[in-house]
């Protein structure tokens, strides 16, 4: 299992890019790589945007510092 930052930097994004592809603002990526929580329609949107980056299936369990409220 990898972290929101491990997956990003994979990818080759910076956090507002992967906003940017999520469709919200590039601060919620950063809160979320702190460890802080996100809500979890922001948190799917990430994880779907950064599976299609990576070109691979993600779910929200994939990724280890994730939390959602």
């Amino acid at each position: 299992m990898a972290t929101l930052k491990e997956l990003r930097i994979r990818a080759r994004l910076s956090a507002e890019a992967l906003g940017r592809l999520a469709n919200i603002d590039g601060k919620t990526v950063t809160r979320a790589e702190s460890g802080l929580p996100v809500q979890e329609l922001k948190a799917i949107a990430i994880v779907e945007a950064l599976g299609q980056a990576l070109g691979i299936p993600l779910k929200i369990e994939d990724i280890e510092d994730l939390r959602i409220y």
